[in-house]
């Protein structure tokens, strides 16, 4: 027995000094790091150096360019900058121009008392700052009860904040019955553009025309053809329109209203025959005209400034470079930019011959009587697009 104990005596010494000596290397480790820890919390982060002003003009510019709005929630919305740190977060929340846009998307999935809540906070945190207001359309072919309620409950969040909307657009399923409920029944001092289409019409919808009680600024509009033909706008300062769908008649009683528009788009319903409204426009420079079957051998049209031209071939069928030249003649422009939308049964080359001194493009195939040349077999068909 006294033999073994002597052994472990032995052993135990032994053990003692490995202990030292891996507790004396645990000691140099521990100051290494120690000294490495407090060279890390000397260093500082240069962007957390900057001075506010520089963070928040960051922060700006990290959204979509203003008018464009970023949407409440996801990757492009301010409020992920609120996420990061408990400073950045205050810097967010006091920086007015963040919130200045907002993009409104109906979720069925977001309680409408959170939704609306969140949309008066976003919009509160803007100050004083012009806005732009964004309500996208929905798809689908069928009007949807609770996007109806929603809109209605939005436009009342929105109605504090009219006078600093700038950019407005409103793509709503229906017209609200309460107009009262729509922005332009109060002055709107800083409006510059208006974006305002409606999905359904109802039966029951009021003829009375929607008056804008005051919109100084205003200058560029979109609207269709409910939101055109039951407006009273301030027509005669707008400079750009954009219009339709819309029957001729319909479109020629807005246009007889517009005579100083600079950049104009008109998108026509008509049916075989139907003829151009006129166009008497002396400061127009862009015009974009869309739609079927119409006539361009009829109506006045004066356009001595107008310097480009987009238009479908099926408004200059059945002769397309009979009927273009019929309207630069009547509109008294010499265009240098034609751009003809859409599929066309006319080759590049007729027009380049047709109009040697006119730079065209094309942004739609090339089809013969209905056939795709683009994808014919006949490579002496094909058309280099």
């Amino acid at each position: 027995m006294l033999p073994e104990l002597h052994t472990d005596r032995i052993r135990a010494a032994d053990l003692d000094a490995q202990i030292f000596e891996l507790e004396r290397s645990l000691c140099a480790i521990r100051a290494q790091k120690a000294l490495v820890q407090k060279r890390l919390d000397s260093y500082k982060y240069p962007v957390l150096t900057l001075p506010n002003e520089i963070i928040s003009e960051i922060f700006v510019h990290f959204l979509p360019v203003y008018p464009a709005c970023p949407p409440l929630t996801g990757i492009l919305s301010p409020t992920n900058l609120t996420q990061i740190c408990r400073k950045w977060r205050e810097l967010a929340l006091a920086t007015p121009l963040l919130w200045r846009a907002i993009r409104l998307a109906f979720d069925p999935t977001i309680p409408l008392p959170q939704h609306t809540q969140k949309i008066d906070t976003w919009l509160s945190m803007s100050g004083c700052c012009p806005t732009s207001v964004e309500i996208p359309k929905l798809g689908g072919v069928q009007a949807n009860d609770s996007r109806t309620n929603w809109e209605s409950k939005v436009l009342v969040v929105l109605a504090p904040h009219h006078g600093r909307c700038e950019h407005l657009k409103l793509k709503l399923d229906y017209l609200p019955r309460d107009r009262r409920l729509l922005p332009f029944t109060r002055p709107m001092p800083l409006l510059r553009h208006l974006d305002f289409t409606v999905k359904f019409i109802r039966e029951d919808d009021s003829s009375d025309p929607f008056v804008f009680v005051e919109a100084p600024l205003l200058f560029s509009v979109v609207l269709d053809r409910p939101t055109a033909t039951k407006f009273i706008l301030p027509w005669a300062q707008l400079t750009s329109m954009t219009l339709g769908p819309l029957y001729p008649s319909e479109c020629a009683a807005v246009l007889k209203k517009t005579p100083n528009l600079v950049h104009c788009k008109l998108d026509f319903i008509a049916g075989n025959g139907s003829a151009l409204p006129n166009l008497i426009f002396l400061r127009l420079e862009s015009l974009i005209l869309d739609g079927w079957h119409m006539s361009m051998d009829s109506g006045n049209f004066d356009l001595p400034a107008l310097r480009k031209l987009q238009i479908t071939e099926f408004l200059l069928r059945p002769n397309p470079c009979h009927s273009l030249a019929s309207f630069l003649s009547k509109s008294r422009c010499k265009l240098p930019k034609i751009c003809i939308n859409g599929p066309r049964e006319i080759s590049k080359d007729t027009y380049h011959a047709a109009f040697p001194s006119t730079e065209f493009s094309f942004d739609g195939k090339y089809v013969r009587e209905g056939i795709d040349v683009a994808s014919h077999t006949d490579p002496s068909d094909v058309e280099d697009d």
